[in-house]
């Protein structure tokens, strides 16, 4: 059986998620371990978020040496743009990321600062929890 903490957590973090989509232009969020593990999501169907979680791992520790080797201080996001989108990797803490997409359409400072908001709330859940 699963633990109920853990499952409180991933329900908390769920709804979070929930209300940034409801509230922001996004095509999804998620949060994933900087191991690339998935711990919760809110995408499109179709989204293979195993695939995905490991690729932002990859990014997101590509870019946790880029700003370690330029003395930049610890990593806060980074904003990947494509000609149809937007993503975008927040730090929520020393173990986990937010992920967030956008159509190219989207206010991209709306885009951020709700996803820093959510990268917040979601710090907060995980610390009372752990």
């Amino acid at each position: 059986m699963a633990d109920p903490n853990a499952m409180k957590i991933r329900d908390s973090l769920g709804a979070v998620l929930k209300e940034l989509s409801n509230k922001s232009p996004i095509l999804g969020a998620a949060i994933f371990s900087v191991e690339g593990l998935p711990l919760v999501s809110h995408f499109h169907a179709g989204t293979e978020e195993v695939t995905v979680a490991a690729m932002v791992a990859g990014i997101h520790a590509a870019g946790e040496q880029t700003v370690k080797e330029l003395r930049q201080g610890d990593l806060k996001s980074i904003i990947i743009q494509g000609d149809f989108g937007t993503t975008l990797v927040i730090s929520i803490s020393p173990d986990y990321i937010l992920t967030v997409t956008a159509p190219e359409n989207a206010a991209l400072g709306l885009i951020f600062s709700d996803a820093k908001r959510t990268a917040r709330d979601a710090r907060k859940i995980l610390h009372q929890n752990v």
